[in-house]
């Protein structure tokens, strides 16, 4: 049962994360279609989606873990 609780909490995650991501990249819209002078916050909203697409979908964390943290 342990497993499934963990694979539900990761599936949760990843829902909300994938929701953060649409919202941030519907903003990243806005700001360049409209305020095409914003190259920094949208450069700043282009780090912060690329940092949770590798946090949280490469699983970047599992090359690092060892054997009995997976």
């Amino acid at each position: 049962m342990e497993s499934e609780t963990k694979k539900h909490e990761a599936y949760m995650v990843g829902i909300g994360v994938m929701i953060l991501l649409a919202g941030l990249t519907i903003g990243e819209y806005f700001m360049g279609a409209f305020a095409s002078a914003w190259a920094l916050p949208i450069l700043i909203v282009a780090t912060i989606k690329a940092f949770f697409v590798v946090r949280d979908y490469m699983h970047i964390g599992r090359v690092f873990a060892g054997d009995d943290e997976e």
